[in-house]
């Protein structure tokens, strides 16, 4: 009898120590695994393409076979038309997603994909945030260089604050705090 209820608590300590580290890792990978694909559940593989067509800049999500670099599909989102590179708005969001890249190891596609899901995720819960300044605000975190946490995990932790009304300034501060640089 003794045995079996050893093995009952270790297994129920087992279990419970799982479930800890399984269920954020899981809700992480539930969130931003659905926008990981070239798919959009709500739109054809024809309507897309002709949007991505006429206007590439008015995409959801913007797709590796797009003619616009992220930045300028970040600037341009809300636009008539696309703009330009030469644009310094463009400019400030390109050396913002080349920073982020550096710190996050993801693609500035990538980068600008998750920037854009997290505002409407946000928008959602009825917090309205540009995707431009969620990148600014994330890439600024001043982590280390090479970090293990992705550009989506950090972004999953600044949601899950949010949704629990936490301030964004106060969001920024847990997230820097957390990961921002040791030196």
């Amino acid at each position: 009898m003794e045995a079996r209820t050893i093995v009952v608590l270790v297994s129920g300590h087992a279990r419970r120590a799982l479930r800890i580290a399984l269920v954020p890792a899981a809700f992480i990978a539930v969130a931003f695994l659905g926008g990981c694909g070239d798919e959009s559940g709500s739109h054809s593989e024809a309507e897309r393409r002709s949007v991505a067509k006429a206007a590439p800049h008015k995409t959801d999500w913007l797709e590796l076979s797009s003619p616009l670099t992220p930045a300028q599909w970040l600037v341009s989102r809300d636009k008539d038309e696309p703009v330009p590179l030469s644009e310094p708005q463009v400019q400030r969001v390109t050396r913002q997603l080349a920073v982020a890249h550096t710190r996050y190891r993801e693609s500035e596609r990538m980068i600008a994909n998750r920037s854009v899901q997290l505002s409407d995720m946000l928008k959602k819960i009825g917090h309205t945030e540009d995707p431009s300044q969620i990148l600014d605000d994330l890439a600024g975190i001043g982590a280390e260089v090479g970090q293990t946490e992705g550009f989506g995990a950090i972004s999953q932790y600044y949601f899950n604050l949010r949704a629990a009304s936490v301030a964004r300034a106060e969001a920024l501060t847990t997230l820097k705090a957390r990961y921002g640089s040791k030196s």
